[in-house]
């Protein structure tokens, strides 16, 4: 969602509004993104990377064929081993794909490295500008809600060895990390400098180590309003350099329009697709729309489900940026289309970092202070916890997060 700047030696947070209602800069970053889960158990697979569990894992860290082994933070315990079997059935979403040495989009589905399916259900986070960068205590407290997954907000501000530590500590409160990078919200010609971020050797490192348990959001929001080849032209080249480098795993496209604009998603999609070498792209809406009977976000879904986008809501909240309170969005209806669909969401966001956006107006923050069970607003306890369709309701994790071995 927004972007801000936190000014050196103090607290003040800085909004720099985004024109047209959208996904302006500030502390605050909307809605969460998840998928729910299915109980299927994956079958073992050959090669895949092992689980960290309580260690650091090294910058220099090599994937290698049962165990994750670091240069400075010693060998990582229990690799995926075996011969692919079956997964057990699940009375979620269930399903299994092949084992891969990452998580693997197919179709509109994803998958995690043991072939297990995995729907996202979890929040957003701006640990790039929290206290230590390093999701503590943050992720400790997210992770009481049963939550999956966890989008990392990120900038260049945040070193490799610092983005190495948040990772790890995602991995080890059994959250999926997420990383994003925010420079270049609602600017699509910042794209390629947020690239060079994640192509630099000791960024591109940190990535590789913990490839096999990692999904990576290229760009927050990137772009305003766009023209559909422009953006198609300048995920291609981003696409392009980052598999270079011999990254493989998910990466995943967030809409322009601050996020909002899923019709360029749903046009340009599938050719990104299909100029993807690994054809493992996930596309990511911010619903930052004022939709309060829901039906907009219902006829969207659907449209993407019928066209096989695979699609994540990257941000929500219980209403739009521009307008607050006057322009409502039916969030418990997108928690049950979600679910309907089996399509995964990150809410916006968990609260530890103050959001700067609507906050006298219908808090963005779920949570006073990051704390769980300290709930700001009620929309953040309905997402989290109680809603029929919430994340402690929904949300299933992956042994592959869990032990770091396929089941």
């Amino acid at each position: 969602m927004r972007f801000f700047t936190l000014s050196t030696g103090a607290a003040a947070l800085f909004l720099a509004c985004a024109p047209g209602g959208g996904d302006s800069g500030s502390t605050n970053e909307g809605d969460g993104d998840g998928e729910a889960e299915g109980d299927g158990s994956g079958g073992t697979g050959t090669g895949g990377a092992g689980h960290s569990t309580g260690g650091s894992t090294g910058i220099g860290g090599i994937v290698g064929a049962g165990g994750l082994t670091s240069a400075g933070g010693g060998p990582s315990t229990g690799g995926a081993t075996g011969n692919g079997g079956q997964p057990g059935s699940g009375s979620g979403t269930g399903g299994a794909a092949p084992a891969s040495s990452t998580f693997q989009v197919i179709g509109r589905d994803l998958y995690d490295r043991c072939g297990e399916k995995v729907v996202l259900r979890g929040v957003n986070e701006m640990i790039v500008w929290s206290a230590g960068r390093d999701g503590v205590p943050e992720y400790s407290e997210i992770a009481k809600t049963g939550a999956n997954a966890v989008r990392i907000v990120w900038n260049s501000e945040g070193s490799a060895v610092e983005l190495n530590t948040a990772i790890n500590n995602a991995i080890n409160n059994n959250l999926i990390p997420m990383i994003e990078h925010h420079d270049a919200t609602g600017d699509l010609s910042l794209v390629p400098s947020v690239v060079d971020y994640w192509v630099q050797t000791d960024v591109n490192n940190v990535i590789k180590a913990h490839e096999a348990d990692l999904l990576l959001n290229i760009a927050n929001e990137a772009g305003a309003t766009v023209t559909h080849p422009d953006f198609q032209s300048t995920y291609e080249t981003a696409i392009t350099r980052l598999r270079n480098t011999g990254l493989t795993l998910p990466l995943i496209i967030d809409a322009p329009q601050w996020g909002q604009d899923i019709d360029t998603l749903q046009a340009v999609g599938p050719a990104l697709i299909e100029h993807d070498p690994e054809s493992n792209l996930m596309f990511s809406v911010h619903t930052w729309w004022h939709d309060p009977s829901g039906t907009r976000v219902t006829a969207e879904l659907q449209e993407s489900v019928d066209m096989g986008l695979p699609l994540i809501i990257g941000e929500f909240a219980q209403h739009a940026v521009s307008g607050c309170d006057d322009a409502p969005f039916s969030y418990t209806t997108l928690l049950t289309e979600a679910n309907k669909h089996q399509i995964g969401w990150l809410a916006w966001s968990w609260g530890g970092v103050d959001n700067a956006d609507c906050a006298n107006d219908g808090s963005f923050d779920m949570t006073v202070g990051g704390v769980y069970g300290n709930w700001e607003e009620p929309w953040g306890e309905q997402v989290a916890v109680t809603h029929p369709y919430s994340i402690q309701n929904t949300s299933v994790r992956p042994a592959s997060i869990t032990t770091g071995a396929c089941q």
